[in-house]
């Protein structure tokens, strides 16, 4: 089929504006034509019955002439949609109609209350209703059309039933004559298809083909046309014409000119020919089709030319249903039947090739329709707007510009040339766009352009617009995109003076182009124009930033890191202030303060790096130019910004690691503190008065040097806790290397107060110098044994021991202030993954030196121990004791190593003169595969050449930890402590042991037949002792020498004597525990009493028992007597040391587990060996059964880290219950003949129990 017409040069043709006035005339008078017959036809129907019939007689032959042609089309008409046979009316329709024609035929509902029409639907129904039951055995398959129109669904078969129907019925009244039933024939046709086009509305139970609804509208279009011609007024108003004489400035004169002219030329044919020409593609067909049958029914209702010209071909179908007939007669009034039908007409006229001009021109559509109509938009527009500047101020002018007469003018013009809703509203769009670009418009008028394009977009659904719709529509899109972005872009030239309110027009009309995804489709790059927008924000900001950058920096400042400061305060401020102007970003994405702060902080950022070594070398100098209080601001202001930073720019994040900067400061700052720890401890030790300070201190009794020790500590401490270290794995390693200094204080404060309480320890003894010694080792007494020079205590070392002893208190609250423990699950959860290489890990070696036996077989040793490695470095070495073969130590040395350490235990005997001779050597190999399960383990080392020594070792792993730095620091404290009151006991252990022994218990209980002066002897020691205390001679009582006294009792021993002889003994305790009990803390007190009062049982029971060993001891038992003896001394020495509840040590205390089985050796002295064997084994396996599954592990750095874990401690070695041992029964075995393999079985087994 060949194209109509120019349809396809509409693209292509220039207007002019004359062409523009006139193509607009011609619509503005064929609208003029339309509206003045449709007025015609209005009146006619409004007139009586008698004067409609009388104009019926007097124009018949006009009417029927008319009728015949309406009637002869029918079967044209009543074709069908052709185009598509497969267009059926739903199952439900049928059902619909029958209740409507129900309703109609009785009278229900009042639109249709023609007695005419309700006859006819009621004949109608009544046929259907008859057939509608099961069909009868006598009608074939074909007898009933009611029958085939529900087979079928075809709307033209059941259109066609009705005419047959209707004219039957029609031509049965009596009161019709001649051909006046043809005329209400095509009404009551006309009256149906509207029936049929009310039932067919699409609905949610069934959808309607939209080929059906087409059809019935070209019917009624058609059937109205037979009474619509016969009217025909001459035009009275010309309200478009005169309108569009004036838009275009015609005279009164030229327009009737055109207007007669129009006459003659200018018909409804001719328009409806052009309507028949405008087929609607494919693509938008049916929403096309649907305003072409409008305009062609609203023409043919009124016109009679077109219809009686178009071709009504194959009528046979029609011709079946209904016999032909001759029409006759006029239009019905009100009562008689409406208009003939005039949907077939329509479809027909629209369908129809007939009468069209290929390459033709339209009548009243121009070559370029888009063309015409947006000029003709244009110079409505512009005449509107001259006509609105001479309006009063106060008169209200709407946003659409237009006149209601233009409106209505372009409107008509609009549907006469084909325009499309998309293409008016795209076109007012871009016409008030450019007219707002040249400033003739205000911004009010583009969102209401903007809401109409909305509006029809949300009417008829974008994806149903032409291609050429959604194009153009696109590129105005993109050009009001561009023109606001660039108005936006021009505010921005000040981002700290702008005004929301200002920049919200432009935004709103932004964000509405944007939302509707039209800019998308143009080509606009959305996201670079935006992203231009964010660019220049950017660049504004460096600008007002160096400029406040030039203005800080060009002030002089002592303090390099003032400017700095103010610096890093300006971006926070700016952005507090831009973020209150503007809460949300604008257009969704362009956030002012997020764009200004990721243009500030990196500059920022920028001149703090710069400043490094500036700043560096400001700390440096002398005196300092920095303090680390201004690097601590610095710092948390650059925090700060950071975190403004990160709230609102979170897709942008900054690459600077703060650390890169701040760490390396803190880091030396703690190096400095690390290395200065040594020259602190010493100056407060040389400015501490001990003496003074003591008596000034009160009862705790600590000197200076600890609060300023640990005051200096705690600055530390806050000084870091004032950087408010963001990352919270680093601040942890800064308190771990914190905690580091601190043990390194403590253990430098307890070395350097060690070293002074043992130079006034050593102080009397160094008095004898080389030659002088012999003349101090010759006095001896009666016995040919040594007599150790009695040691007096000083206040001063009472203090150091205070001092020692006081340093756990704040100790604990630097770790409490630290909060340690977090410290380390922080570091635990956020630590690096991947271990430390094995081969930089270092171990912790914990050998304890306990005590030694069998080192030589007759004779006594000054014996003390040293501990070296393989290539004879001495680390550690004991305190030597004097005078026993089975020396007792239990000293405790920490030694750090590497992977594995090698030991050699050397026993060595004290010599005045010479060199030191080695008794025995061992040794021992550590490694962490062997020691590393955190317990004790017990290792007896046998010595070369002879004896044998026993070394408890344990191993753990040094870690860089905080809890590992104060468990350190603590174990120094609580090992320098435990050292200095051993050396305090040791003192007083050689006097014990000088007075408590078997010599001295012999010559008290055995008589001697060699009679002495003992005068003259007491006298002597009397003196002696007296010169070395210091003590008046009436306090000063002396036993005699066991040697000397007489052999022969003549009566048994009283409680004098038995405590007369060790009378000395009590003497020097009162001349030295009111020292310790005057001036040492109470802690101090009770922990020094409760080691003399051990070092008391461990004499007493070397006097009943020998030590515990493998082979047989050369000691006998004592005698009854003998035994009575020892236990007076125990409870003499009790009663003393308890002082009637004086003491600091309790009843509890003094009545300890080794007490009670030293009470116990009385008893086990009058049992046979076999009994003895027997109580042993009976025990062993009692502690077997009784021991714990795990073995307790070793006193760890980690479980002395604090006070409270110390405490902890010592509450489950309290309550660990301690059932009777049978070391004491195999001590008493060794004294027995025979027991060597029973006792080494039993030691085995007990082995075997703590492994």
């Amino acid at each position: 089929m060949t194209t109509p017409r120019s349809y396809d040069r509409w693209g292509k043709e220039r207007m002019t504006d004359e062409d523009v006035y006139r193509y607009t005339f011609r619509v503005a008078y064929l609208s003029h034509l339309l509206t003045s017959r449709r007025s015609e036809a209005q009146e006619k129907l409004n007139a009586d019955q008698r004067e409609k019939d009388t104009e019926r007689e007097l124009n018949h032959g006009r009417i029927s002439g008319a009728i015949s042609s309406s009637i002869n089309s029918l079967a044209g008409m009543l074709k069908g949609p052709t185009k598509d046979r497969n267009a059926r009316f739903p199952t439900e329709f049928l059902k619909v109609l029958d209740q409507k024609m129900q309703n109609i035929a009785l009278g229900k509902d009042p639109q249709y209350t023609d007695s005419y029409t309700r006859r006819v639907i009621a004949a109608f129904w009544s046929s259907s209703r008859m057939v509608s039951g099961r069909p009868s055995s006598r009608d074939g398959p074909a007898s009933s059309p009611w029958r085939l129109i529900r087979e079928n669904r075809k709307i033209e078969d059941l259109l066609r039933l009705f005419v047959f129907t209707a004219a039957q019925t029609l031509r049965r009244d009596s009161i019709i004559t001649g051909d006046a039933w043809e005329v209400k024939l095509s009404t009551q046709v006309s009256v149906f298809v509207e029936i049929l086009r009310e039932c067919l509305v699409p609905g949610v139970d069934y959808h309607v083909p939209p080929e059906i609804t087409s059809w019935l509208e070209k019917y009624s279009v058609e059937l109205a046309d037979g009474l619509s011609s016969l009217t025909g007024n001459p035009p009275e108003d010309m309200t478009l014409v005169k309108s569009t004489g004036q838009l275009f400035g015609r005279l009164d004169s030229e327009l009737q000119t055109d207007v007669d002219a129009a006459k003659k030329l200018f018909t409804t044919k001719a328009a409806l020919l052009d309507l028949k020409a405008c087929r609607p593609f494919t693509c938008w067909r049916t929403q096309e089709i649907a305003h072409l049958r409008q305009l062609v029914l609203e023409m043919i209702q009124f016109i009679p030319e077109p219809s009686r010209s178009i071709p009504s071909s194959d009528t046979s179908s029609y011709v079946t249903l209904q016999p032909p007939v001759s029409m006759s007669g006029s239009s019905s009034t009100n009562g008689g039947p409406p208009n003939p039908p005039l949907d077939s007409i329509v479809e027909s006229i629209i369908d129809s090739d007939d009468d069209i001009e290929n390459g033709g021109e339209f009548t009243y559509i121009p070559p370029n329709p888009r063309k015409c109509y947006k000029r003709l938009l244009e110079i409505c527009i512009g005449f509107d707007l001259e006509a609105i500047v001479e309006f009063p101020e106060d008169q209200e002018v709407s946003l659409m510009i237009l006149t209601p007469e233009h409106i209505d003018l372009v409107n008509q013009c609009a549907i006469r040339w084909r325009i499309t809703d998309a293409y008016r509203v795209i076109c007012f769009l871009d016409v008030i766009r450019y007219k707002y670009e040249r400033n003739e418009v205000p911004i009010e008028c583009i969102p209401e352009a903007l809401g109409h394009v909305a509006k029809a977009i949300h009417d008829v659904g974008l994806d149903k617009w032409s291609r050429f719709d959604i194009d153009y529509v696109s590129t105005v899109y993109g050009s009001l995109f561009n023109a606001f972005v660039g108005t936006l872009s021009e505010a921005l030239e000040n981002i700290m003076g702008l005004k929301a309110e200002l920049l919200k027009p432009y935004v709103n009309i932004l964000d509405t182009l944007r939302s509707s995804n039209l800019v998308k489709r143009s080509e606009v790059d959305i996201e670079g124009r935006l992203n231009d927008l964010a660019d220049r924000v950017r660049t504004q900001a460096v600008c007002q930033y160096t400029d406040k950058n030039y203005e800080l920096t060009n002030k002089p400042e002592a303090n390099r890191a003032i400017p700095l400061l103010n610096l890093a305060d300006y971006p926070e401020k700016q952005a507090k202030l831009l973020n209150k102007r503007f809460p949300e970003p604008i257009l969704g994405q362009l956030d002012l303060t997020s764009l200004a702060l990721d243009s500030w902080i990196p500059l920022f950022l920028t001149d703090v790096d710069n400043s490094c070594l500036p700043l560096r070398e400001a700390a440096r100098a002398k005196p300092p130019g920095v303090l680390l209080t201004d690097i601590s601001a610095l710092y948390r202001g650059t925090k700060s910004l950071l975190s403004v930073h990160a709230a609102f720019c979170p897709q942008s994040s900054v690459d600077y690691d703060i650390s890169r900067y701040f760490e390396p400061h803190i880091l030396q700052w703690l190096l400095n503190t690390y290395q200065q720890t040594a020259q602190w401890v010493s100056m407060a030790i040389s400015v501490d008065k001990l003496e003074n300070k003591f008596e000034a201190e009160g009862v705790e009794g600590y000197s200076s040097s600890i609060p300023e020790l640990f005051g200096k500590l705690k600055s530390l401490v806050d000084s870091l806790f004032e950087f408010n270290w963001s990352n919270k794995y680093q601040e942890a390693r800064f308190f771990v290397g914190l905690s580091r200094t601190v043990s390194k204080l403590v253990g430098e404060y307890c070395r350097h107060v060690e070293y002074l309480f043992m130079e006034e320890m050593t102080t009397q003894e160094a008095q004898p110098q080389k030659q002088y010694s012999f003349i101090e080792m010759a006095k001896l007494t009666t016995y040919r044994e040594k007599r150790v020079e009695p040691f007096n205590f000083t206040p001063s070392s009472c203090v150091k021991l205070n001092n020692i002893h006081a340093a756990r208190s704040p100790l604990d609250g630097l770790y409490a202030r630290i909060d340690v423990d977090k410290i380390s699950k922080v570091l635990e959860e956020h630590g690096p993954a991947v271990p430390e290489k094995a081969g930089r890990q270092r171990f912790l070696f914990t050998v304890k030196v306990v005590r030694a036996e069998g080192l030589v077989l007759t004779g006594k040793l000054d014996t003390f121990v040293t501990l070296s490695d393989e290539r004879g470095s001495q680390f550690a070495k004991t305190r030597t004791i004097y005078e026993t073969s089975n020396p007792r130590w239990d000293e405790t040395f920490d030694i750090s190593a590497g992977n594995s350490l090698c030991v050699i235990a050397s026993v060595r005997n004290g010599a005045i003169i010479g060199e030191h001779d080695i008794v025995g050597r061992g040794h021992l190999r550590l490694h962490p595969r062997q020691f590393g399960d955190n317990l004790a383990h017990d290792l007896w080392l046998d010595l070369h050449p002879t004896g044998r020594i026993l070394i408890r070792a344990s191993i753990e792993r040094e870690k860089d930890d905080a809890q590992f730095h104060f468990g350190r620091a603590f174990r120094s404290l609580k090992r320098t402590e435990a050292d200095m009151i051993r050396v305090i006991v040791d003192k007083m252990a050689h006097l014990i042991r000088q007075y408590v022994n078997r010599g001295v218990l012999m010559a008290l209980i055995k008589p001697t037949a060699v009679g002495n002066d003992y005068s003259k002897v007491l006298g002597g020691v009397a003196a002696f002792y007296r010169l070395a205390i210091g003590a008046d001679e009436t306090n000063s009582v002396m036993s005699l020498a066991p040697k000397d006294k007489a052999r022969i009792r003549p009566e048994a021993l009283t409680d004098g004597e038995i405590e007369g002889a060790i009378a000395p003994l009590f003497d020097y305790f009162d001349a030295n525990f009111q020292i310790l009990n005057s001036y040492l803390s109470p802690n101090a007190k009770e922990t020094t009493m409760v080691k003399v009062w051990k070092e008391i049982l461990m004499t007493i029971e070397d006097l009943l028992v020998p030590p515990l060993s493998v082979g047989p001891s050369d000691m006998d038992p004592l005698s009854d007597n003998g035994v009575d003896v020892v236990f007076k001394w125990l409870k003499f020495l009790k009663d003393y040391t308890y002082a009637g509840g004086e003491s600091p040590v309790t009843l509890e205390q003094l009545q300890n587990q080794r007490y009670c089985d030293i009470l116990s050796i009385r008893l086990y002295y009058d049992w046979t060996t076999d009994e003895l064997m027997e109580e042993c084994v009976r025990l062993v396996q009692q502690n077997l059964f009784e021991a714990p599954t795990v073995k307790k592990r070793s006193k760890t750095v980690y479980s002395q880290r604090n006070l409270k874990t110390i405490k902890e401690r010592k509450k489950e070695k309290k309550r660990a219950t301690q059932q009777g041992s049978a070391e004491m029964i195999l001590r008493v075995l060794r004294m027995r003949p025979g027991t060597s393999d029973f006792i080494s079985q039993q030691l085995e087994i007990a082995r075997k129990i703590d492994a």
